[in-house]
C-alpha cells in the first residue's frame, strides 16, 4: 500500500508522480487485459467456469480409471481512493494506492484434484493471497493455506459412505445449527465479490438476476468453514441418511493458535415419503481461552426438523433446544423455533412466509440468525488482521435475518407486470427480553467504502462507534432515559419494509436492465407492526438504491449506481457536538460507474469508480468525502 498525506508545499510534485504511477499501472493493465484476449484457452485444462471456488474437496467431472486435473483462477487487482474530507483520527491520510485485495481474497489459486484406481479422490488448493507487497520483507511463497483434502467412497449392501478429511470444507446442516447468513437476495450489483464465477459473456450475471433474483456467490453462500473429519451416508435401509463433522470452525478459535476449541455436529434425515423429511439435528461447540487459563465458553444445540413439499407449496419447521455456558456465567437453557412457508415460483403470486422465536438463551454463531445475547468476538489470528466482532446489541437488519432474544414475522411477495418485476416485504420484530441500552444498524450505503477505512476495526471512527466486518459497516448507538443521562434499559421492537423494482428492456438491440431497491427500517420502544416515521421512533434508517445497466454487446456491459441512505434518531439517543444537541442527522450518497468487459470465455474486466459522502451536521467530526476506482482482471483456468 502506498499511503500519501497531501502538503502544500509538494503537492504538484506528488500529484505528478501519483498520475504516472496511476498511469503505468492502467497501461500494465491494458496491455495484460489485451493479452488475455488471445491466450488459447482452449488448451488449458479442462474446468467449468461457473464452478464454485474457495473449496479443496472438488468432485472430478470426468470418471474415468484414475485421473489428475488442474483448475483454478488468477486475479489481477488495482485499488485507489483520493479522499476529499477525511475524519480526524484516521491518520490524516488522503491517498492510497493499492496492488492486490483489501480483504485478503486469493490473488492465485491453483486447485488440484485427482482420483485413484482405488477409487480415493485427493485434493490440494495451493493459494497466494496477496502478491503484491511492495517493499515488505515478508517472502510471498505458494501455500496450502485451504489444505489438503482426502476423500473415499465406499458402496455397501446397506448404502453409499463418504468419508473425507483434510482442509476447508464448506458445510451446511440445519439454519437453527449450521447455515450460512441466507436472507433475500436484494442488493446492488455494482460491488463485485471476489468469489463471483467468470461468465462466458458479460451481460449473464444482470440477466440471471433479473430473471429470478439469485446471485452465484460460489459454494461459500449458505455454508460455513471446516477443518476436520467429515463423514456422510445416503441410501441407507429405510430411508435413512446422515452427515457430521467434528473439527474446527473459524468461528469458533482460541485468542492463540493451539488452544484446545472443536465444534461437533451431525444430521440423521428420514425421508418418510415423496412430500415428507424429518430430521435431527445436534451441534456441540467447546473453546478455551488459553492453555494456562480457566477462561472457557461452550454450548450445545439440539433440534427437530421437518420438510414437506406439495404441488404449490414447501413448509420448513425447526425447532429445538440450546444451552450456552461460560467461565464467567450460565444462561442456562432456551427454545428456538423457526418456520419458513414458500409457494412455488410459477403461481400468479409467490410468497414467503417466516415466523420465529429465539430465546436470549439460545447462543450459535454457525446457525442463521446473529447474536445479541453474548459479545462474540473472533480473536485475531495469522492473516486475518484486526480483532473481528459481529453486530451486538439490538441490531436493525433486514427481513429473513433472524436475531436471537427477539421473536417476529415477515411476509415477502412477487409479481409480474410484462416486463416489470417486482418483489416486497414487511416484517415485525419484537426483543423478548429487555436489554441494556444498545442499538446497531448496518450502512446498507456507502457499508464497503466505509469499511475499507479501516479493516475489520472496532469502534473507530471520530466517536468510536463504527465496527467493521467483511464487506461491511454497522454503527453502535447508546439509548437514554428521557433525561438524556440515565443509560436506558427497555425492550426495543423493530418493523422493516422493502420493495425492490427489476425492469429489462432494449435499445437498438441493446438489453437495458433497472434495479431498483428501497428499505425502511425503524426502532422504537413500543409495538408497532409497520415502521414508525416520527420522532416516537428511537432510530429511523431510509435507503434507495438504483443500477442501471446497459448491455453494449455480448462482451461489454456499461454499469450505474445511486445510492443514498438517511439516519435519524430521536433525542433519547446520542447528541451530536454541533452546539444545539441534536441526534443523528446522517446523509451518505454514493454514485458509481463503470464496466464488464468480458476479454474471453474465461477471462473478465472489471472497472469501477465511484464518488462519495458521509455527513452529519449534529456530528461535525462525522464528514467524509472522495473517490475510489478499483481495477480487477480475473482469469479462469
Amino acid at each position: 500500500m502506498v499511503s500519501v498525506k497531501m502538503e502544500s508545499v509538494f503537492c504538484d510534485y506528488r500529484l505528478l508522480c501519483v498520475s504516472f504511477s496511476v498511469k503505468r499501472m492502467l497501461t500494465y493493465s491494458i496491455v495484460f487485459a489485451f493479452a488475455c484476449m488471445h491466450l488459447p484457452f482452449g488448451l488449458a485444462a479442462q474446468g467449468n467456469p461457473g464452478e464454485p471456488i474457495f473449496t479443496s474437496n472438488v468432485i472430478p467431472e470426468k470418471s474415468p480409471g484414475s485421473s489428475i486435473e488442474f483448475s483454478g483462477f488468477y486475479r489481477f487487482y488495482l485499488y485507489g481512493r483520493n479522499q476529499h474530507e477525511t475524519f480526524p483520527n484516521n491518520s490524516g491520510k488522503t491517498l492510497a494506492l493499492i496492488a492486490g485485495d483489501l480483504y485478503r481474497e486469493p490473488m492465485l489459486l491453483l486447485k488440484l484434484k485427482g482420483l485413484s484406481r482405488e477409487r480415493i479422490r485427493f485434493s490440494a488448493d495451493f493459494m497466494i493471497n496477496s502478491i503484491y507487497k511492495g517493499s515488505s520483507q515478508a517472502t510471498q511463497s505458494l501455500t496450502l493455506d485451504l489444505g489438503l483434502n482426502l476423500e473415499t467412497i465406499f458402496l455397501t449392501n446397506y448404502g453409499r459412505f463418504r468419508l473425507r478429511s483434510g482442509g476447508v470444507a464448506w458445510y451446511r446442516q440445519s439454519r437453527l445449527t449450521v447455515w450460512g447468513n441466507r436472507s433475500l437476495n436484494r442488493m446492488s450489483l455494482f460491488e463485485r465479490r471476489p468469489q463471483t464465477a467468470v461468465d462466458a459473456e458479460a451481460g449473464q450475471r444482470y440477466e440471471r438476476y433479473y430473471a429470478n433474483g439469485l446471485i452465484d456467490e460460489g459454494v461459500r453462500y449458505g455454508s460455513r468453514a471446516f477443518q476436520g473429519i467429515f463423514l456422510e451416508g445416503k441410501r441407507l435401509p429405510m430411508n435413512f441418511s446422515f452427515k457430521g463433522v467434528i473439527g474446527k470452525s473459524n468461528f469458533n478459535r482460541s485468542a492463540e493458535e493451539g488452544n484446545d476449541n472443536f465444534t461437533a455436529c451431525a444430521r440423521l434425515q428420514n425421508e418418510l415419503n415423496d412430500s415428507l423429511k424429518v430430521s435431527y439435528n445436534f451441534l456441540q461447540s467447546f473453546r478455551r481461552e488459553s492453555p494456562a487459563s480457566a477462561d472457557f465458553q461452550q454450548y450445545s444445540i439440539s433440534t427437530g426438523e421437518a420438510v414437506y413439499r406439495s404441488k404449490h407449496w414447501t413448509a420448513q419447521l425447526e425447532a429445538g433446544w440450546g444451552r450456552f455456558t461460560n467461565s464467567q456465567y450460565d444462561l442456562g437453557g432456551g427454545e428456538a423455533v423457526l418456520f419458513n412457508l414458500r409457494t412455488n415460483k410459477n403461481l400468479r403470486v409467490p410468497l414467503t412466509l417466516q415466523l420465529y422465536r429465539i430465546s436470549p438463551q439460545f447462543v450459535n454463531v454457525t446457525g442463521n440468525f446473529l447474536n445479541t445475547t453474548v459479545l462474540e468476538v473472533f480473536p485475531n489470528v495469522a492473516g486475518v488482521g484486526a480483532t473481528i466482532r459481529t453486530p451486538y446489541q439490538g441490531p436493525m437488519v433486514g427481513l429473513q435475518s433472524p436475531a436471537n432474544n427477539r421473536q417476529g414475522v415477515s411476509l415477502n411477495f412477487e409479481w409480474t407486470a410484462g416486463r416489470l418485476k417486482m418483489n416486497a416485504g414487511m416484517g415485525c420484530f419484537a426483543e423478548i427480553d429487555s436489554t441494556d441500552n444498545g442499538l446497531t444498524y448496518l450502512h446498507n450505503v456507502n457499508g464497503q467504502m466505509l469499511a475499507r477505512l479501516y479493516l475489520f476495526g472496532q469502534r473507530w471512527g471520530p466517536y468510536n462507534a463504527l465496527n467493521s466486518n467483511y464487506r461491511g459497516t454497522y454503527e453502535e448507538v447508546n439509548i437514554f432515559e428521557e433525561d438524556g443521562i440515565t443509560p436506558a434499559r427497555m425492550r426495543k421492537f423493530f418493523s422493516v419494509a422493502e420493495v425492490q423494482a427489476k425492469w429489462k428492456s432494449a435499445f437498438e438491440r441493446r438489453n437495458i436492465y433497472v434495479f431498483a431497491l428501497g428499505r425502511v427500517n425503524t426502532c422504537q420502544p413500543e409495538f408497532n407492526p409497520v415502521p414508525v416515521l416520527d420522532d416516537e421512533a428511537l432510530l429511523r434508517q431510509y435507503s434507495s438504491e438504483i443500477d442501471v445497466c446497459l448491455e453494449w454487446n455480448s462482451r461489454t456491459v456499461l454499469v450505474m449506481n445511486y445510492g443514498v441512505e438517511r439516519i435519524r434518531g430521536n433525542q433519547q439517543t446520542d447528541l451530536g457536538d454541533s452546539g444545539d444537541l441534536l441526534a443523528r442527522n446522517q446523509t451518505s450518497r454514493l454514485l458509481g460507474w463503470g464496466m464488464d468487459w468480458s476479454l474471453s470465455k474465461r477471462a473478465t474486466l472489471f472497472l469501477r469508480h465511484a464518488h462519495y459522502r458521509y455527513s452529519d451536521p449534529n456530528f461535525l467530526e462525522n464528514n467524509l468525502s472522495g473517490t475510489e476506482s478499483t481495477l480487477e482482471i480475473k482469469v479462469m483456468f
